[in-house]
């Protein structure tokens, strides 16, 4: 640091931008029974908000590179190439 500089370009462009850093980070509240959100979340998935709330872990298995043998077909994947990356970017987008 220069004598007399509080902070380099660098660390002031850090320092300006965390609001906006932060503000990406913040959890939007969660709706409240009556509210347009609430209904829209029961009519989509047809369980209340609060149904998930005691769990801890996501109980569904997902697909991943290491264990797609069971979720897709034999046949299927005679005419794949599982080791390429195309493969298992494809993969990791059958879990969103």
């Amino acid at each position: 640091m220069h004598p007399g500089k509080e902070y380099e370009v660098s660390d002031r462009k850090k320092l300006l931008a965390l609001p906006f850093l932060l503000s990406k980070r913040v959890e939007l509240p969660e709706p409240k029974y009556g509210q347009k959100e609430y209904d829209l979340f029961t009519t989509m998935y047809g369980k209340d908000w609060n149904h998930y709330k005691d769990v801890n872990f996501d109980p569904e298995e997902k697909i991943t590179e290491f264990n797609y043998e069971r979720f897709i077909n034999k046949h299927l994947l005679k005419n794949l190439d599982t080791s390429s990356e195309d493969f298992k970017t494809l993969i990791k987008s059958m879990n969103i």
